[in-house]
């Protein structure tokens, strides 16, 4: 069979598995505090067949890091962060990362996300306010009291390129513990919008669908040649 279907092939898969994190970009591109992925691919040579063919490897998504625009909301519970850094969540598989500060207090005074995942403290517990209290303040150092006195600060945490996952939404999982480095600062009254231009996501997305479906025509364009070339060969001499 013919090299030309196995890199046809190996391409195919590969823009597939780019529809599918292109889409998820797009889709997300109104969710507060959303990072997209950008898409690398890697060669991989196959040399079991020859060593002159190279075929795509599997595609390695990374986390965006450019921070997306923060608008002024007015609300003394919802956050965003100037500056690299990761508000730190408990989620049922643990702690987790985020940017989305749109944050409430539940009915016993616990300060949660948007989904209900606690939000953690620096000293590693849920952030509780007093029930008696009536005004909360979020410093620019992530400090939060209430007219009562002080409650905790929110936990921050930066991480090297490369090592935080998307876990849907803009939730992230780390690979890898935190690194030491400045804070960011805690912008009270505003939240961060997705980094996704939707413009561009949507003719990305265009891009690789047809990138997908020229490698298939070409798959079945092979699959013919080498249909038609068993069958003259195979027929009475």
């Amino acid at each position: 069979m013919s090299d030309g279907i196995y890199v046809a092939a190996a391409g195919a898969v590969a823009q597939s598995n780019a529809l599918d994190v292109t889409a998820n970009n797009v889709a997300n591109a109104s969710t507060t505090g959303f990072r997209g992925s950008r898409v690398t691919f890697a060669e991989a040579l196959a040399r079991a067949r020859s060593p002159d063919v190279a075929l795509v490897g599997g595609i390695t998504p990374a986390v965006d890091l450019q921070p997306g625009a923060i608008a002024t909301t007015g609300s003394p519970l919802d956050v965003a962060l100037e500056g690299d850094g990761y508000f730190a969540v408990d989620a049922p598989g643990g702690v987790r990362y985020t940017r989305a500060g749109a944050f409430q207090l539940d009915a016993e005074g616990t300060l949660r996300t948007a989904t209900g995942m606690a939000v953690r403290s620096a000293d590693g517990g849920p952030l509780q306010v007093p029930p008696e209290a009536t005004q909360i303040f979020i410093g620019e150092d992530g400090a939060v009291s209430t007219e009562l006195g002080p409650v905790g600060s929110l936990a921050l945490a930066t991480f090297a390129p490369g090592t935080l996952q998307h876990e849907g939404g803009s939730l992230f999982s780390a690979t890898a513990a935190p690194t030491a480095g400045p804070p960011p600062r805690v912008v009270r009254g505003a939240l961060e919008g997705s980094n996704v231009n939707v413009v561009r996501g949507v003719v990305d997305l265009v891009k690789v669908s047809r990138t997908y479906e020229s490698l298939l025509r070409m798959i079945q364009g092979f699959h013919d040649v080498e249909s038609r070339a068993a069958r003259d060969l195979g027929g009475p001499k």
